[in-house]
Parts: structure tokens; C-alpha cells; sequence
């Protein structure tokens, strides 16, 4: 405001004397650098009034790992592509610091990590959606002697990069800070946080939390002078519930399961020994209470009170319960849960996209395990074409589905674009050299066809050859943990007449479709150890757990030297 006051006068001054020296000439700006426009003067930044984005996800295992692991493909434009189709507005990106910084004093950020981030970025802001740079670096191993300064550099390195980048960008300064040094530091460090970045950028939304993350902290936070700042929490109650059977913790939780929400005296299981002495014996023993929809909505109201007492703009950056959790009672409590915060206007992202907590059933396949009745309860949109019990998966088009990963390709080539099937713009050539030579696509986590299988679903795909083809296989090989067995479901293909247990179809260089139901595929051979056929009584196949998409010679010598194409392979109902 002073910066426009002092201009104003400036401007004044000159057009007096610019009327007194030459009152026959209109006033007329002038340009000290003829040929050059001059600067916009950028519009002072103004106070946050609403919290600017509603719904979204965390993206973990993305740029929270070190150089060393971390995928800067991990996700990409489909995921976004999804996300948006969902109708999220927001991502929350961990991000560890320490892990991708130099040594002090400079703390640098690699340029490898910069380059990664950078494209996050691109990706949020071409997708129209928010991108939260949350420092998710510490818990309670802070280290009193150089955490602030690591943290400091990392936000400052982040606010000169990205001044002037568009405003979906918003830096999170610490995702749970915990231990008992944060526990008397935190809200002082955070003030000074927040001062280093307002040094550079003023134009960036900042999110503060309070220890721990937790809601019953925020009202000892102090008052910062900062009116672009929104305040988050995390909400994971009741924890036995969205906790149970958590197997990567040490905490009592991993030995309980099958715990219902609401609370259900008859479905409730007995209390684990475990639980005897710590804190979560009195969690079990408080669940009746607890364990209800009201008590959870409740801890949302007090959030939301004050928030409002205090003028705050408040937002849930995480919530969720494991798939550990019995299938409909999860789905109620996202939905108690969504409810509140949509009723009291409270943003969210939600923990998290992939991996535990997240929205599939199964795999992380979209068009496959996204888990509609789980969407449906968070308040989301089911996109158009998903809302059926079996949309169609493309395991071959232009290019492999994203979640298919190449293995075993002996002279195949993915991209063949002379003569694609269709509009497509490029097709798979195999030049079959020998009679071991196979196609593997492997899918990991593995894949569920089960309500595919059922519901009466095809193979289908497009296929030419000016060759003869003597009965070649084309199989799905199932992994399931823990199973004997490793069960192969084939079917086979043949340009020969005289094959009669195979599917025809002509070797005329033209593209044809063939189409096989699923239940027309049989058992033939595991994995490893050879066994033909399952013993009676014994499992067999399943397609719930499908691990391989095979194009196969198997062992066929007469396939040697034969070149066949394919495109449009895909499993449709």
C-alpha cells in the first residue's frame, strides 16, 4: 500500500510539470527502452478469505524418498487425468527434505529432485489443480541442532524457485511434528518459518499445523501474522478402527481385526492381550462410545468451532482407515466422515491415493479396482464409463496399459506403426524365433477378474499373419500367496484347419477379431514346478489373483520363424 501511495505522488508530479513544460502536447508515458513494454506493477497480495480448493489426495511414495528410490514417473498425466475425473481439485505431495538435500551450510536441493518437483508442478497446474508441497521429513527424531536450519533453506530454495510461479502452488511446513523437542519449539519455529518464506514470496498460501497434527492442539498454537496462512489437521479416530491390523507398526493395533463402525456389541472381537497395560486398552474399553458416528463427528465440530472463533481457514490434509478394515464398515466411516466435513465446509485430502488407505480394491488399477461404493461415500464422482460392474480394460491399444509391465519379449515390438489395427497408431509385431519365445505382460500388484469371469466377459483382440500358425497359446497365469500351486488358464490359436481344439482364423495379411470368453479358457500347467492338471479337490485356477497376460509358442516348433501382429487387446463384458 505505501509502494502505491508513493507512486501516485510520483505520477502526479510528473504530469504537473509535464502540463507546465509543454501544455500543448497530451500527456503521454514515456518508455526509457523504446521497443520494450514496461512491467505490469503487480497488485498488492490480499488477505485469504476462503480456503480455495476442496477435495484431493496425498500422492506419497513420490518425492518423500531419497534420490536413491524415489520414481519422478511415479505419477504422471493419467493419474491426473483420473484425479480430475474424480472431481478433485487438490493434490498433497510429501515431500522429504533432508533426503534430497546437500550438506550445510547451503542444504541444497539436487537438481535432480528440483527437476522432479518441477514437473509435480507442471502436472497440477496444466490439470487446473492445487499442489501442496508438504515437507514430510520429520517426526519425532527432529534433530534439535540443525532441523530449523534444513528446514529453513529448503523453504527459502522453494519460495525464490517458485515466486512467481501461479498461485495453485501452497507450502506445508511440517506434516506431524512430534518428539518432546518439537512439543516446546514447534509453534515459535514455525512463526519463523513462515517469516523466511514472507521474505521472498508473499504471494503463496502457507499451511501451519499444530503438534502432532492433531485438532485438540490447535488452540495452543499463537496467533501469526499472516493473513495467507491456513491451518491443518489430521483425523484418524477411532484409531483401533482405522488402525486395525496395521502390520507395518509395532503398536498394539496389528493384533486386532475385524473391529466394526459403528460400534456393534455382537461383531465386536475380544480385546488382544496385547492391549493389557498401554493406552489402548482404555481405547478398547471407551469404543461403544467412541466407536459411533456422532463421537467422530464431534471432534470435527470442536475443529470447526475454532476455527471460527479464532477466524481461521481450516483443512483436513489427512484422514483414512486401513482396507484391513471390514469392507462396508470402512465405507461407512469415510462417509460419516465426508458428511462432516462437507457439512461444515471443511477441505480435504485424504490419505492417500495408492497403497494402504487408498481407494482400490485390488490393484491400483483405475478403470479396474477403483472402489466405487468407497467414492461414492467420500463424495466424489464415479467418471462416466466406470459406473458399471465391468468397464472395459485395455491391456493393449496404442500403447500397454499404464500397469502392465513388459517382461520376456523375445523380437517383439511394441510399437510397430506399419498397418495398426484400426485408427490406432501402432500395433505389436512378434517375430517368432523359436519354439520357447513368448510376450509376458506382467501385472504386480496382481490383478482381480473374478466378477469379469462371472459376469461372462471376452478376450478380444485384433490379429493378422500372412503366416501359418500352428496352434499358438496365449495364456493367463495367476499368483496367489500362499498357494500350492500356481495354476496357467490357456486357449489356443490356429491358421490350420485341421486343429481341432483351437480357435481359427485366417492367414490373409488382413486384421481380424477374434473374441474368447474367459469361462472357454482352461487349466494347462503351473509355474515352476510342472503339474498338468489340479488334483480333484484341489483349487486350481482362480481369477482373483492374475499375475501374467502370455502370448506364447510353448514348446510348438512349427511357430519358429512365423511373424504375427496384434493390437486392441483388451478384456470386455
Amino acid at each position: 500500500m505505501k509502494r502505491l501511495f508513493y507512486l501516485f505522488w510520483v505520477l502526479l508530479f510528473v504530469n504537473l510539470a509535464s502540463c507546465k513544460d509543454s501544455p500543448e502536447q497530451p500527456n503521454q508515458p514515456v518508455n526509457p527502452k523504446p521497443g520494450e513494454e514496461e512491467p505490469p506493477i503487480e497488485e498488492p497480495v490480499g488477505p485469504l478469505t476462503k480456503v480455495p480448493f476442496s477435495k484431493g489426495f496425498n500422492l506419497s511414495g513420490w518425492l518423500n524418498l531419497s534420490e536413491e528410490w524415489f520414481n519422478p514417473d511415479a505419477f504422471n498425466n493419467k493419474d491426473f487425468d483420473d484425479l480430475k475425473s474424480l472431481g478433485c481439485d487438490v493434490v498433497r505431495v510429501p515431500i522429504n527434505f533432508p533426503y534430497n538435500m546437500g550438506n550445510a551450510p547451503e542444504y541444497k536441493f539436487s537438481g535432480t529432485f528440483l527437476k522432479a518437483l518441477d514437473n509435480a508442478i507442471e502436472l497440477a497446474e496444466s490439470h487446473d489443480m492445487f499442489i501442496i508441497l508438504d515437507q514430510h521429513s520429520y517426526g519425532s527424531d527432529f534433530p534439535a541442532d540443525t532441523g530449523e536450519a534444513i528446514l529453513t533453506a529448503g523453504f527459502k530454495q522453494l519460495a525464490q524457485r517458485y515466486a512467481k510461479r501461479s498461485d495453485k502452488i501452497i507450502f506445508e511446513l511440517c506434516n506431524e511434528p512430534n518428539g518432546t523437542f518439537l512439543q516446546n519449539e514447534w509453534p515459535q519455529m514455525q512463526s519463523r518459518l513462515i517469516s523466511a518464506i514472507r521474505e521472498i514470496d508473499e504471494k503463496h498460501i502457507i499451511i501451519a499445523t499444530a503438534y502432532q497434527c492433531n485438532p485438540e492442539q490447535l488452540i495452543a498454537l499463537p496467533n501469526y501474522d499472516d493473513e495467507r496462512t491456513i491451518y491443518t489437521f489430521h483425523f484418524y479416530d477411532p484409531f483401533i478402527f482405522t488402525h486395525q491390523g496395521a502390520s507395518w507398526s509395532e503398536s498394539p493395533e496389528k493384533y486386532i481385526k475385524n473391529v466394526p463402525f459403528p460400534y456393534d456389541a455382537a461383531r465386536m472381537p475380544s480385546m488382544p492381550s496385547q492391549f493389557k497395560g498401554t493406552d489402548r486398552e482404555g481405547s478398547y474399553n471407551r469404543y461403544p462410545t467412541e466407536g459411533t458416528e456422532a463421537a467422530l463427528q464431534a471432534i470435527l465440530q470442536r475443529t470447526y468451532d475454532w476455527a471460527q472463533k479464532n477466524g481461521k481457514l481450516l483443512f483436513c490434509g489427512e484422514f483414512g482407515a486401513l482396507e484391513n478394515a471390514p469392507t462396508q464398515d470402512r465405507v461407512r466411516w469415510y462417509k460419516a466422515t465426508c458428511d462432516k466435513l462437507s457439512q461444515l465446509g471443511i477441505a480435504w485430502t485424504a490419505w492417500q491415493y495408492r497403497g494402504d488407505f487408498d481407494i482400490f480394491d485390488g490393484s491400483p488399477v483405475f478403470e479396474l479396482n477403483i472402489d466405487k461404493d468407497l467414492i461414492k461415500a467420500m463424495g466424489l464422482t464415479v467418471p462416466a464409463g466406470l459406473d458399471n460392474d465391468c468397464p472395459d480394460i485395455l491391456l493393449y491399444g496404442n500403447s500397454r496399459a499404464s500397469w502392465l509391465t513388459p517382461e520376456n519379449i523375445q523380437n517383439a515390438n511394441f510399437d510397430y506403426t506399419d498397418r495398426p489395427y484400426g485408427d490406432s497408431g501402432s500395433c505389436i509385431r512378434w517375430d517368432i524365433s523359436n519354439a520357447n519365445s513368448l510376450i509376458t505382460l506382467t501385472a504386480w500388484p496382481v490383478i482381480n477378474l473374478k466378477r469379469y469371469a462371472e459376469a461372462g466377459a471376452k478376450l478380444e483382440f485384433a490379429v493378422r499373419t500372412q503366416d501359418p500358425i500352428h496352434k499358438l497359446t496365449i495364456r493367463f497365469q495367476q499368483y496367489k500367496d500362499g498357494a500350492p500351486w500356481q495354476w496357467r488358464n490357456i486357449q489356443t490359436i490356429t491358421t490350420s484347419s485341421s486343429v481341432n481344439d483351437a480357435i481359427k482364423f485366417a492367414n490373409n495379411g488382413q486384421w481380424q477379431i477374434i473374441s474368447i470368453p474367459l469361462k472357454d479358457f482352461y487349466v494347462y500347467g503351473t509355474m515352476g514346478t510342472w503339474k498338468e492338471k489340479p488334483s480333484e479337490n484341489e483349487e486350481g485356477f482362480v481369477w482373483d489373483f492374475i499375475n501374467k497376460f502370455e502370448l506364447c509358442a510353448d514348446g510348438n516348433n512349427a511357430l519358429a520363424g512365423k511373424i504375427i501382429y496384434f493390437d486392441e487387446i483388451a478384456i470386455r463384458k
